[in-house]
């Protein structure tokens, strides 16, 4: 409702409730000066009547009484006029003009002396008087229209100039300011609170300009600022993500993409832990962290595309103005390949260093054992020997064999004999071993599927490298032991590496083992089932040949082996 409306509102209730209440007043004042009037005009004729009727009354001429009450009930304000005796019988009785309304009643008493001799009731018409008090209320009626209207106009004319106006300069003022004009004054010359008013509303737009001015360069600066920060974020290589106090991330960065998999409108709004799915939010948050930063805290992250990825991350707190936390950033960096490498070095010097152990002893052992061995041999064609020396020489002679074949196996790992290096066809190598293994694949009902792609030729050993694909098969067909699946199948990477990836069905390898398979003389295998050193003359050749060699086992499910080696150079090249 408006400012007008409101005034006239109050002042039309103001205007009413006073009228109505000088209406009643002047009409209950009338009414009792009418009826005192009535009553004195019902004495003066009772009195008067009451002269002229003793006589009669005395000598009971009613005829004469009679006559003087239809005398007095022409007038047309009386109802009714009887003269009654002391003893209740009416003498005489006359009826005026009827009023439905209300009536009035006068009683004069008529007397001799102190000797009562009767009384005269007179009823009085009150149509006067209602007839008076409906004009009175329809002249207040006309009263409160007239002076309402007038105090409407009144009130128009002095809330448009005092108060209307005013408000709407203000008004118009204020949009303005709302509408970012900032130089717009207020010219109200009163010494009244408007006045007042628009002074303060000058000095508040002069501020304000002021102000805004301020805030517009200020603006600028943190624009510029943010380009500044989100160009290096972007720009950065590492990971980086902002979450809110509850975790939810807010911010993520095109690195974040790269090494996660996802994309910043899949993960804006959802959880750290929901995103990632490993304990790199508990671990690496500031927010768990008294101290309020990590730094180069190593974990895990799983990708979108569910691969398990070694990251460094660091994250600190971020404190509003008022020192109140209102989140955190996180980077991460991905570390999985710096591990392996560092993995790899470890293992290729821990290699070395048993390689070269490995050579010397096996040289120094490898002479005795084939003299026990070659004198065992001799003194069995000994004929005179009984059954408990043959016996005893004979297993002198497998113990020695066995020896030997661990001996082997270390002269074997030392690798003492550069590979002989020629261009070579990997499916090929692959086939001859299937051919190899044959016989016990299908002695262990075992299905073998490949998937041998045209990939181009590689430079290597063959023996060797049909050694390492011999070892790693066989292993995945001793992993099933019956009625399972292995999957070899090789590809072109886009680096010029040649990939065979040779997947089984088996128990797989559980996960505090994984690492240790390429330890020289580390076997999950029973007691007297493998000297331990297979896999890590495998890892030797591969490396030898400046390839990869790799292993991913989810226990219970199964096992891969994913071997790369550098492609021959074209034939043409």
């Amino acid at each position: 409702m408006s400012l007008k409306k409101e005034f006239y509102k109050r002042i039309s209730l103001i205007v009413i409730v006073s009228t109505l209440l000088v209406s009643v007043v002047s009409i209950k004042v009338q009414r009792n000066i009418l009826l005192k009037d009535m009553k004195d005009k019902g004495d003066s004729i009772a009195r008067t009547l009451s002269v002229v009727v003793k006589d009669s009354m005395l000598t009971h001429d009613y005829v004469t009484m009679e006559r003087y009450v239809r005398e007095v009930v022409n007038d047309r304000g009386i109802e009714h006029l009887k003269i009654v005796r002391e003893d209740g019988e009416v003498m005489a009785e006359a009826k005026g003009t009827q009023y439905d309304g209300k009536s009035y009643n006068v009683a004069y008493p008529v007397k001799i002396g102190d000797a009562l001799l009767g009384n005269i009731q007179m009823t009085f018409s009150m149509e006067r008087v209602d007839i008076i008090s409906k004009r009175i209320i329809m002249f207040a009626l006309v009263f409160i229209a007239l002076l309402h209207g007038i105090a409407l106009v009144a009130n128009n004319i002095i809330i448009d100039r005092l108060v209307i106006k005013p408000v709407n300069v203000l008004l118009t003022a204020t949009k303005k300011i709302k509408g970012g004009y900032l130089k717009n004054r207020i010219e109200i010359k009163s010494a009244n609170e408007f006045g007042v008013l628009a002074s303060a509303f000058n000095e508040m737009a002069i501020t304000l300009e002021s102000n805004f001015k301020e805030i517009k360069e200020r603006q600028k600066e943190v624009v510029t600022e943010k380009v500044k920060l989100e160009t290096i974020v972007r720009s950065i290589a590492d990971g980086v993500f902002v979450s809110n106090s509850d975790g939810i991330i807010i911010s993520f960065n095109r690195a974040a993409e790269e090494i996660s998999g996802y994309r910043e409108k899949d993960v804006i709004g959802l959880h750290c832990e929901d995103v990632f799915k490993t304990k790199l939010c508990e671990e690496a948050c500031a927010l768990h962290n008294e101290e309020g930063i990590v730094r180069n805290k190593e974990t895990e992250i799983i990708t979108k595309d569910g691969r398990r990825l070694m990251v460094s991350a660091s994250s600190a707190i971020l404190k509003d103005s008022d020192g109140r936390t209102i989140g955190g950033v996180q980077t991460f960096r991905d570390i999985t390949a710096e591990k392996q490498r560092q993995a790899m070095l470890c293992q290729t010097e821990k290699l070395a260093a048993i390689g070269h152990l490995s050579a010397g002893l096996a040289h120094e052992i490898n002479n005795p054992i084939g003299n026990i061995v070659g004198y065992a041999k001799m003194l069995l064609k000994d004929s005179s020997l009984n059954g408990k020396q043959r016996e005893r020489l004979e297993i002198i002679a497998e113990q020695a064999e066995k020896a030997g074949n661990i001996v082997q196996g270390l002269l074997n790992y030392s690798r003492q004999q550069e590979p002989k290096m020629e261009r070579v066809s990997m499916n090929a190598i692959i086939n001859s071993v299937i051919r190899l293994l044959s016989p016990q694949i299908e002695k262990n009902n075992i299905t073998i599927i490949t998937d041998l792609k045209d990939v181009p030729d590689i430079k290597a050993d063959p023996r060797q490298i049909e050694q390492v694909l011999f070892n790693i098969v066989l292993n995945a067909v001793q992993a099933i032991i019956s009625n399972g699946t292995v999957n070899i199948r090789t590809s072109e990477t886009g680096d010029g590496f040649v990939e065979v990836r040779i997947e089984d069905t088996g128990h797989g390898i559980p996960e505090e083992y994984v690492h240790k398979i390429f330890d020289p003389f580390f076997t999950t295998k029973p007691v007297n089932k493998g000297t331990g050193l297979g896999l890590s003359v495998c890892m030797g050749i591969i490396k030898e040949h400046n390839g990869f060699i790799d292993v991913k086992s989810e226990y219970g499910k199964g096992t891969a082996f994913i071997i790369k080696l550098p492609a021959a150079e074209s034939k043409n090249a």
